[in-house]
C-alpha cells in the first residue's frame, strides 16, 4: 500500500502543473514501461476532475521515431498528453502537430515505477524552476559555448540567436515539457560544432556507460564515433534506423535538477543538476534547422562550461 501511495503521490505532479485549461487527458504507453504507471497517472488526473484515456504501443526501437499513426491521431482530440513511453517523442512530426493544436506535451521516456517514486520526481519542482530560468536566460543571451572534460572533451559551437527553453515541468506555449524533469536546452547553430565530446555518463539506447564513447565532429558532424562496444552499438542503431542528419549535433542541455541521479536512466541522468548533454539528430522542436528521424542523447557527467568565455559550469558544479 504504501508503495502505491508513493507512485500516486508523485504521478499528480506533472498533472496538477499542466491542468490549466484542460479536460482530456492522453496518456500514451508503450509496452516496455509498467503498466502502474498509465494507471497511476489515469488515477491522478480523474481525481483533480479530468477526462483521461490510456493508450498502448508497441515500444519503439530507437528516441525520436514516431509513433503509431493510431496515437498520432489520438493525441489531437486532448489538450493534455503524457507520453509514459520507452522512448522519447519530443521531437516527432506527431507531436509537433499536436503542439500545433494547442495540445500540452509532457515527455517522460523511460519513466518506470522507480523513476516515477524516488530521485528527479520528488525534487521541489518551485526551485527546478527559478535554477532552469537562471540557466535559459545565461544561455539565451549567449553566443559560444566552449565545452571541456579531463576525459577528453573539447568542443565549440555557436548559439547566437538561439532561445533556450525552460525544462521544468511546466508546459509554455512554443515549448514542451517533461517528468521528471530539470534542463535548460537548445539548438545549437546548424554547422558550427568542431572537437570531440567524450559521452563518459550515459547514452541513449546503450543506457548508463562502463566505457566511454568519443564524437568527433567537423561542421557540426559527428565524422568519427570511437571506443569500443557501446560505440559499435551506436554506429550500428543509427546505421539501422537513422538517416544522415543522425549524425549532426542537435541539442545543448544543462541539468538543473538537485534531485536527479545517476545510475538510474539516461532520462534521469540528463537531468542532474551541473550535467551537460548534447544530442545527435532531429532538433526542430528545440526550434533548429536539422530534420532527422532520430535524437539520441548523451550526458557528460562532470563538464567544464564557458559562455562567451564567462565560465558557467566547472567539474559538474554549477557556478551561477
Amino acid at each position: 500500500m504504501m508503495h502505491d501511495f508513493t507512485i500516486q503521490r508523485y504521478a499528480r505532479i506533472p498533472v496538477e502543473l499542466n491542468k490549466e485549461g484542460v479536460r482530456e487527458v492522453a496518456i500514451i504507453t508503450d509496452t516496455g514501461v509498467e503498466p502502474e504507471v498509465a494507471e497511476a497517472l489515469a488515477a491522478a488526473a480523474y481525481e483533480l476532475g479530468l477526462e483521461p484515456t490510456i493508450t498502448m504501443m508497441v515500444r519503439r526501437p530507437v528516441h525520436g521515431l514516431e509513433p503509431t499513426q493510431v496515437v498520432g491521431l489520438g493525441i489531437l482530440g486532448a489538450e493534455l498528453m503524457l507520453f509514459a513511453t520507452s522512448t522519447g517523442f519530443a521531437h516527432t512530426d506527431a507531436v509537433r502537430t499536436a503542439l500545433k493544436r494547442g495540445c500540452k506535451y509532457i515527455g517522460m521516456p523511460e519513466i518506470s515505477v522507480a523513476t516515477l517514486s524516488s530521485g528527479a520526481a520528488t525534487a521541489d519542482y518551485a526551485e527546478v524552476g527559478r535554477i532552469t530560468k537562471a540557466v535559459s536566460d545565461l544561455l539565451t543571451a549567449g553566443s559560444e559555448v566552449h565545452i571541456t572534460s579531463e576525459l577528453g572533451t573539447n568542443i565549440t559551437f555557436s548559439i547566437a540567436g538561439r532561445s533556450c527553453f525552460e525544462l521544468s515541468g511546466v508546459f509554455r506555449p512554443g515549448t514542451i515539457a517533461c517528468f521528471p524533469d530539470g534542463e535548460a536546452a537548445m539548438a545549437p547553430v546548424e554547422g558550427t560544432a568542431i572537437g570531440a565530446v567524450v559521452v563518459d555518463s550515459s547514452l541513449h539506447q546503450i543506457g548508463i556507460l562502463h566505457d566511454p564513447v568519443i564524437w568527433r565532429f567537423e561542421r557540426g558532424r559527428v565524422i568519427a564515433v570511437e571506443g569500443g562496444e557501446a560505440a559499435r552499438c551506436l554506429q550500428a542503431i543509427l546505421t539501422a534506423q537513422g538517416d544522415s542528419n543522425s549524425w549532426n549535433l542537435g541539442e545543448f542541455a544543462v541539468g538543473t535538477n538537485p534531485a536527479a541521479r545517476h545510475g538510474t536512466t539516461v532520462s534521469e541522468d540528463k537531468k542532474r543538476l551541473g550535467s551537460i548533454h548534447l544530442a545527435l539528430g532531429d532538433n526542430l522542436t528545440l526550434g533548429g534547422q536539422n530534420k532527422s528521424l532520430t535524437h539520441l542523447d548523451g550526458v557528460l557527467s562532470a563538464p567544464n562550461l564557458w559562455v562567451d568565455g564567462k565560465l558557467v559550469i566547472e567539474q559538474g558544479r554549477l557556478a551561477l
